[in-house]
């Protein structure tokens, strides 16, 4: 017994002694072998996550030519997590010493001036009211005050007194976008490549200042379709305190209008995330990224971007015809002009563009100046201008006679240059009192007879005017997906609203495109692809599709009708014939007739309050089998076949870009294109014609006017007032 109690003993002491060898092996391992390892990592002092921004996702048209992208930048940033015993304050004098002396922008939101005296900055109220409230200072605190606050909120007193301005504006721009261990603050956006190359050179010297690579918005061209892809900016104190449940930091870029702002959810990307291990001395000892960012999606759109380049310098040339050969009768300098191309078979956009327009890459430096020059580049004229259609008006009007049975193909009315119905209290009359003799509908198309259409409009009445209206796109909603304004067509309820009184005869005036009657150039558009359709109205957009970066369609923009009008008695191909004699033997001949294929056209001349008449154009082709919709609309320019000139421009290139597409190698050669352009235009070898033809000058000041505008005012005396015709 004795025996085996001794034998167990032995056994235990051997385990025991097992144990405390094993327990010894792993204390040597911890505390000789990998003490030094060990101890580090006991003393670490921190684990956060910092955010790794996405890119902003692209805008581009419907082969993938992008008018909005995301170019890779440097910025500095001033990263809490790589600090270490060094003072922040230093740090920012450091990184405002290579800044400056670079000419870089610093990132400084603190509303007073630079420079002493410290005064205010003009136009920042709002943000002098966020400084006082940040500050805890009332409301009358001096600039001196803020000054002073600054210093002892960020401790700027052991640094120099002539820095306290500058450095407490960094101080207080970094609170502002919530600067901490997860959000380090970017001092200077887009640097030059020499600044970046100092602070890597000088990087031991500037702990916790690093060169961070992100994205911003670039455009290829500034220029091109400003007004509907909208501006990107910072995100604004009173928009994070909703944002920020979004996910959005301080420091995001956001969309603030047009297509950025409307598809923001979609461009923006997702962020993503690293984590960092910092030891008790400040210094990094692991980083692991736990999240890649993941790019946005890119919007694609209806438009073409070769066409819309050319559409922007055809306006551009447009006005400059304009005002070298104003009309001086029924016009004076035009104001502004605008214009939309619309694919006839799906309603997509192809091209639009409002001038004078302003370049997206100098928003946020010359805004006031934009915002003051009384031409009014900043307003889109395409969606929220709304003008009187004028005589562009009169091919709805046929159209509904047509259909109620009013008339047919060869049904003749007899102009005697009156009107006579109301007489002897009105008697309207055709354009310099022209009779246009005995005419049938689409010779009253051709040559703008206003008595032709006064005397369908009184027996359609006005509910029937508004109808036709609605169904083409007038005075409704088009389906456009950026912010666009309804218009009016002329009704006694909109009359009577502004205290006015309606008349029986001011429905003839409505008649002709006049009256209160008020529409948008993408109306008219949608008007011109409606006709084309056989009054079929589809969905007017310029968005096609938005696609995920690997490729997958998440969403299409389907192809709608909202409303259908079907034929009867032929009436569609009855004005198509009508608009056709328009366009080769009407006053829009001398830029339309020698084309190769079929144009649908109408003019118009409509008066504005002050006398003088906006030049309205619409048109569609090829009348064989149609494509394309074209609207114009120039404010105060005159006659509306001036654009015809610019209607064949847009037709001209739309079959040049199709017949070029042909190719495979379409868009290296449209590339040569513009490099072969550029270089001759830098070597002064060419230069732009600027002048017109004798022959065009010719044409436009010996143009036979042929169109009748009434001024409103319902039922009225006879005027003397003569405007001219299309």
């Amino acid at each position: 017994m004795k025996k085996e109690l001794g034998f167990r003993i032995k056994i235990l002491s051997a385990f025991v002694g097992l144990v405390f060898l094993l327990f010894a092996t792993k204390l040597v391992q911890y505390q000789i072998i990998e003490g030094e390892k060990h101890f580090e990592s006991s003393n670490t002092s921190v684990i956060f996550e910092q955010t790794l921004s996405a890119a902003r996702g692209d805008i581009v048209d419907k082969y993938g030519t992008p008018f909005a992208s995301s170019q890779i930048v440097f910025n500095v940033t001033l990263n809490r997590a790589y600090l270490k015993g060094e003072q922040l304050n230093q740090m920012i004098i450091k990184a405002l010493d290579i800044l400056e002396k670079n000419g870089e922008d610093v990132n400084d939101i603190l509303p007073l001036e630079k420079e002493y005296p410290y005064a205010f900055i003009d136009g920042e109220e709002s943000e002098v009211e966020w400084v006082r409230k940040t500050l805890e200072l009332n409301i009358y605190a001096t600039e001196n005050d803020i000054i002073e606050k600054l210093a002892e909120r960020y401790d700027l007193q052991d640094i120099p007194k002539d820095m306290w301005r500058r450095v407490g504006g960094i101080r207080y721009t970094m609170e502002r976008e919530g600067y901490s261990l997860s959000t380090p603050f970017t001092i200077a956006k887009d640097v030059g490549e020499k600044t970046v190359a100092v602070i890597t050179e000088n990087s031991r010297q500037l702990s916790g200042i690093e060169i961070y690579d992100t994205s911003k918005r670039y455009y290829a061209d500034g220029e091109i379709l400003p007004h509907i892809l909208g501006t990107v900016g910072i995100i604004w104190a009173e928009e994070y305190a909703e944002l920020k449940d979004q996910g959005y930091k301080m420091t995001d870029t956001l969309g603030k209008s047009g297509l950025e702002k409307l598809y923001e959810s979609y461009l923006k990307g997702t962020d993503g995330s690293v984590q960092i291990e910092r030891n008790m001395y400040g210094e990094i000892t692991n980083k692991q990224i736990l999240d890649s960012p993941s790019e946005g999606n890119t919007v694609r759109l209806t438009l073409d971007y070769q066409l819309q380049e050319k559409l922007t310098e055809l306006l551009e040339h447009q006005m400059e015809v304009l005002h070298r050969n104003p009309d001086k009768e029924w016009g004076r300098d035009a104001e502004g002009i605008s214009a939309v191309v619309i694919d006839v078979k799906t309603g997509g956009i192809l091209a639009t563009a409002s001038y004078p327009d302003y370049d997206l890459t100098k928003y946020n430096e010359n805004y006031s100046e934009y915002a003051n020059d009384p031409t009014n580049p900043l307003f889109n004229r395409v969606t929220q201008g709304v003008y009187r259609p004028g005589s562009v008006f009169k091919c709805a009007v046929a159209i509904a006679a047509l259909q109620e049975g009013l008339i047919e193909e060869d049904t003749t009315y007899t102009c005697t240059g009156k009107y006579m119905y109301y007489a002897p209290s009105y008697t309207p009359s055709c354009a310099n009192g022209r009779a246009h003799g005995t005419i049938n509908v689409k010779e009253a198309l051709k040559v703008s007879c206003n008595c032709f259409f006064f005397d369908l409009g009184r027996q359609l009445g006005i509910e029937k005017l508004n109808e036709i209206a609605n169904h083409m796109g007038m005075g409704v909603k088009t389906g456009l997906e950026i912010s666009e304004r309804t218009g009016v067509i002329s009704n006694p309820e909109y009359t009577e609203s502004f205290g006015g009184t309606w008349q029986v005869g001011n429905v003839i005036q409505a008649a002709i495109g006049q009256l209160d009657t008020a529409i948008t150039p993408v109306q008219l558009a949608t008007y011109a692809a409606t006709i084309a359709n056989d009054g079929k109205r589809l969905n007017t957009h310029i968005v096609d599709s938005i696609v995920s970066m690997e490729g997958h369609t998440v969403y299409q923009t389907p192809i709608t009708i909202l409303s259908e009008l079907p034929d009867k008695n032929n009436s569609y191909e009855i004005v198509e014939k009508g608009m056709l004699m328009a366009s080769t033997e009407g006053s829009a001949r001398q830029f339309l007739e020698g084309l190769p294929y079929g144009v649908a056209s109408k003019t118009g001349t409509a008066q504005v309050a002050d006398g003088y008449y906006n030049a309205t154009m619409m048109a569609y082709g090829p009348v064989e089998a149609p494509e394309i919709a074209v609207a114009i609309v120039a404010e105060k320019a005159g006659n509306g076949y001036y654009l015809a000139e610019t209607v064949r421009g847009i037709f001209e290139e739309y079959y040049r870009l199709e017949e070029l597409r042909q190719n495979p190698d379409w868009m290296n050669i449209i590339r040569e294109e513009k490099m072969s352009a550029a270089e001759e235009n830098a070597e002064g070898q060419t230069a732009e014609n600027t002048q017109d033809s004798p022959e065009q000058q010719n044409n436009m000041q010996n143009a036979v006017p042929q169109e009748e505008t009434v001024p409103q005012g319902g039922v009225q005396p006879v005027q003397n007032t003569e405007a001219p015709a299309n």
